[in-house]
């Protein structure tokens, strides 16, 4: 089996006097025009919006030099949108493209479909989030820590009938939670970046309006954000989605559980679900807060190190080529950011921590494109999980991709 390498793009500035960071962000709430919203899943479709979308920004500069880092509420950004996003954001705000980084909190509750000019909202709202945190800066210290919660679980449920979305307790999960914080001079937070390994799909299939219809919801992301931002005055939160491919909530407003025959029965909360969106998003804001306020920051006075490299792997259908994976670093002094433009699995998140040491690492899943689910390669010969049975590739490639490449660029 061929895998192929595409040649790694790496920039690093000069040693610094100091990192300032900005904040913005703007909406991206799909527009009146085009409700009702199908998402051609069988679902009911939106007619309203519960609460909004954003494209948040986080914008980084060090000598002159500038890092970006954007979250979206969406479910991803496919390739082809990806690489039109980048080429805008480098031409009018002069970055090296190996220094954008735009990553989907990968929530269900949102158009899946970029068309019928949602791409121009999102690809709008991205650059004006870019632009109102350039108008921000502050000098920053960054720290980083850890902390705990239980509010996901592996989601291959095995039955008789075979595996279902459902719960295994016993399957791998990672329950940490991973910030990275940006500090004023007072010691306040600036920016705070978190990192969790869980499906935003707590209200996903839920009928949450009036009648055979939903409403659109940023979901647990934009609960916990909220949350956060409210306890910290002048910060901004940016919830991005760990390795989740096989995590989903601990409580779900749609939800599937295997009757005697291993049937599974369904039961909908309806729009009781948005109970579910908050207690969910304040149990794991209280512990991002907790994180955050036990964190020291230090100055960064090592160059902000940035790399890109595509993996192209063998898929399933034989009459395609190869799916590019976009695996992508960035260090920021002790602190190693690694981007997979993919859904990715405990194990294989288990086995890059097992690699890289005693780094700081946060992996930021569905982070520069999209190339499907990323399954570790054991979990083929295991049975038709979802994410397998959807996965575009054939075992061999995503797992010693994921975990080498990235090893190899934290080493520039």
């Amino acid at each position: 089996m061929v895998i192929t390498f595409a040649l790694a793009v790496v920039t690093a500035v000069p040693a610094s006097a100091g990192l300032t960071a900005g904040t913005g962000k703007a909406k991206i709430d799909p527009a009146a025009s085009l409700f009702p919203l199908d998402n051609g899943s069988g679902d009911a479709p939106f007619n309203g919006v519960h609460d909004s979308l954003y494209a948040r920004a986080l914008v980084l500069e060090q000598d002159r030099v500038r890092t970006i880092v954007v979250v979206t509420d969406t479910t991803n950004l496919p390739d082809d949108v990806y690489d039109r996003l980048v080429a805008r954001i480098a031409d009018r705000y002069r970055v090296a493209k190996d220094r954008i980084w735009l990553t989907s909190t990968h929530v269900h509750t949102v158009p899946w479909s970029l068309g019928k000019g949602y791409e121009q909202t999102v690809s709008d709202g991205v650059l004006a989030a870019i632009g109102e945190a350039m108008k921000t800066p502050e000098a920053v210290t960054v720290g980083s820590g850890a902390g705990m919660a239980f509010i996901n679980v592996n989601r291959d449920e095995q039955t008789a009938k075979g595996f279902i979305l459902g719960q295994d307790p016993s399957g791998p999960s990672d329950k940490t939670v991973r910030v990275v914080g940006f500090f004023r001079a007072d010691n306040t937070p600036k920016a705070i970046l978190a990192n969790y390994a869980v499906h935003a799909v707590i209200l996903h299939s839920s009928v949450t309006g009036v009648g055979h219809n939903s409403l659109i919801s940023a979901d647990l992301p934009g609960a916990t954000d909220s949350f956060v931002d409210a306890h910290y005055v002048g910060a901004m939160t940016f919830w991005t989605s760990g390795a989740a491919g096989d995590q989903n909530p601990i409580m779900m407003s749609y939800y599937a559980e295997p009757g005697a025959d291993g049937t599974p029965v369904v039961t909908d909360l309806k729009a009781a679900g948005f109970m579910l969106v908050d207690r969910l998003g304040q149990n794991l804001g209280l512990e991002i807060i907790r994180v955050v306020d036990a964190i020291r920051p230090q100055p960064v006075t090592t160059p902000i190190h940035a790399a890109q490299t595509i993996v192209r792997c063998p898929v399933k259908a034989t009459d395609r080529a190869p799916k590019p994976l976009r695996i992508s670093w960035l260090g920021i002094g002790p602190i190693n950011l690694v981007g997979v433009s993919g859904e990715v699995g405990a194990v294989i998140d288990r086995r890059l921590r097992e690699r890289t040491g005693g780094h700081a690492t946060v992996q930021m899943t569905l982070t520069n494109g999209y190339a499907g689910y990323l399954p570790d390669d054991a979990s083929y010969a295991r049975g038709n999980t979802f994410e397998v049975d959807h996965s575009f590739l054939l075992p061999g490639c995503a797992e010693s991709a994921i975990v080498d490449t990235a090893a190899r660029l934290m080493t520039r």
